[in-house]
């Protein structure tokens, strides 16, 4: 590559960045515009009713937020590895279904100790405010994760897009992991994409956290010779794959022709 293809690559690499930071200023933008438009929504209806409802939106809107990290009214509390949360029925429930009175009506306690202890206090502030902060991708990944397991598709799509913003060639793989998982179409597709694009400048350590399954499934989209594919990043659990489901054709004869060298 000569200098002026070097400078080149550089220039479109800063725009990137300027665009992505541009792009997560708008999804903020848009995240506070569709909480405001929330409430309009909440309080619009019958003009005879409208002053008053606002009025006991806006205040229930406060007294929840209000709400946060308190014990007061608490009737239920969220354990992590090292603390424990008050929490409130009638807010989880407002926010999913997931937390309905099947789930919650005979419990005093949650466990989320399986999530960092960042992670719960971050969806707890949302849960009670509408405010979150995604300026990090681990925390953005573990809260996508959150919002699927617990049904919050608002938190799931905010975290969707802000790491459509942020995912670049070393983290692309890590993102698509984790979007297949919780069926992210979004940030999958354009994951998937980055994939494409820069598939010769991924490298072993790349791939080496994704499930077997996978990658195979992965290498079969998006390469004519998935086992030589595999090969060359090592993954003797995807070429062993590969034999299981060509066992049984002339094709299977072709893995004496690859080696790990």
């Amino acid at each position: 590559m000569g200098r002026n293809d070097v400078t080149s690559v550089q220039k479109l690499e800063k725009n990137l960045t300027l665009l992505k930071e541009e792009y997560s200023k708008q999804q903020r933008s848009y995240a506070e515009l569709q909480r405001k438009y929330n409430e309009v929504v909440a309080t619009s209806g019958n003009e005879e009713l409208s002053d008053g409802l606002s009025n006991f939106v806006s205040r229930l809107s406060l007294t929840v937020a209000l709400l946060f990290g308190s014990p007061t009214y608490a009737d239920i509390y969220i354990r992590t590895h090292s603390k424990v949360f008050p929490a409130h029925k009638i807010v989880l429930h407002a926010r999913s279904e997931k937390w309905g009175d099947d789930v919650l009506g005979s419990i005093q306690e949650l466990d989320w100790s399986d999530f960092n202890e960042d992670v719960v206090l971050a969806l707890l502030r949302w849960i009670y405010t509408d405010l979150i902060d995604l300026q990090h991708d681990g925390l953005a990944l573990d809260l996508l994760r959150a919002a699927h397991r617990f049904g919050l598709p608002s938190l799931l799509g905010m975290c969707e897009r802000a790491l459509v913003a942020s995912v670049g060639i070393r983290s692309c793989i890590k993102f698509y992991c984790v979007a297949e998982e919780v069926a992210a179409l979004t940030l999958l597709q354009y994951c998937s994409a980055i994939i494409s694009t820069h598939w010769d400048d991924l490298t072993v350590q790349d791939f080496e956290h994704m499930s077997g399954p996978l990658l195979y499934k992965m290498l079969k989209a998006k390469t004519k010779y998935p086992l030589h594919a595999a090969v060359r990043l090592l993954r003797e659990d995807v070429v062993s794959l590969w034999i299981q489901e060509n066992s049984d054709t002339d094709r299977g004869n072709d893995i004496h022709n690859v080696s790990y060298s």
